[in-house]
């Protein structure tokens, strides 16, 4: 009798051992079902052609070329020599160091002022300066196109109501301040876009804090600087990390202002990239390109990964 209780009590042990491990397997079965059509996006749309690049830019072809010569790493040798290439690779340091110092600090200024210094029209101000972010890239081109324009922009007319003489080739058109141009067009597009992030941080800090700060006899600046600044720093870190990484990537606004010109003067990578692919059919060298503003994106997204996976000093 004991011996056949035992004997049911593990069987039945063993059932539902075997149950659990059925209904384990169909929960990961239905698990990766689930994640299958994401996944397979991801591999046609991201990681093929990331593949693809790397593997082309070993070649010298063209989009409409048939003939493909393997040539190694001579597409990377060549950009050593290349001038416009290191041109383009100063322009876009010089963008990413500009939309670092203007957006991000700008942006914050921006945000602390809704959140902290505004007291009526929070929404109204925050729409205002995020309206510039859901333009299309083609819509501001077009717009600053106007504004810059030597005969009838408003540009010109300004620098002259304060006394400045306009340039004389045109803010588009001169070769020492065409980048700069662009750079007012970018920051202008971009720095709502890193105020409504900041500002997101700024209102999850706790009030207790301001109010022991305030206590303490800090003023709205004191408070800004020791309550405000330490509890945003992730959101911080990580919208200048974005930025960076927008302006290693810049391609449609300087596309659309000057396609590189005049003289390659605001050629930045990508622009260079779709000249090499486009118009001078060298799809090799392109590709040699895109490697390297790859690399430069990696780099930037594992520096964004580990700075803001840093726990926080006074955590």
């Amino acid at each position: 009798m004991t011996t056949n209780t035992f004997e049911n009590r593990h069987a039945t042990r063993k059932r539902a051992n075997g149950w659990r491990k059925a209904r384990k397997r169909r929960e990961w079965f239905d698990a990766y079902l689930l994640v299958a059509p994401a996944l397979l996006m991801f591999l046609v749309f991201i990681i093929y052609p990331l593949i693809s690049t790397v593997y082309l830019s070993l070649f010298d072809y063209g989009l409409t070329d048939p003939r493909i010569r393997f040539i190694g790493f001579g597409n990377f040798a060549e950009l050593g020599q290349d001038a416009v290439f290191w041109r383009a690779l100063r322009n876009n340091a010089t963008i990413l160091v500009v939309s670092v110092l203007v957006q991000v600090g700008l942006g914050v200024i921006l945000a602390a002022m809704i959140d902290r210094g505004v007291r009526w029209g929070k929404s109204f101000y925050r729409t205002l300066n995020f309206a510039p972010v859901v333009m299309s890239a083609v819509a501001v081109g077009i717009l600053w196109q106007l504004i810059y324009d030597p005969t009838v922009g408003l540009a010109n007319h300004f620098v002259r109501a304060i006394g400045i003489h306009p340039p004389t080739q045109g803010w588009l058109g001169d070769p020492n301040i065409v980048i700069f141009a662009v750079l007012v067009v970018a920051c202008w597009q971009y720095t709502g876009y890193v105020m409504v992030i900041v500002l997101a941080g700024m209102q999850s800090v706790s009030q207790e804090l301001y109010e022991a700060a305030a206590i303490d006899g800090a003023n709205e600046i004191q408070k800004f600087f020791s309550v405000t600044i330490p509890s945003i720093r992730n959101v911080i870190i990580a919208v200048i990390l974005i930025t960076m990484i927008g302006a290693v990537k810049v391609f449609d606004i300087v596309y659309i202002l000057t396609r590189g010109g005049p003289a390659n003067a605001s050629q930045v990578m990508g622009t260079y990239i779709y000249y090499n692919a486009f118009t001078v059919n060298r799809a090799g060298y392109a590709s040699a390109i895109s490697v390297v503003l790859l690399a430069i994106a990696l780099i930037l997204g594992v520096m964004q990964l580990r700075l803001s996976s840093r726990p926080r000093e006074d955590a």
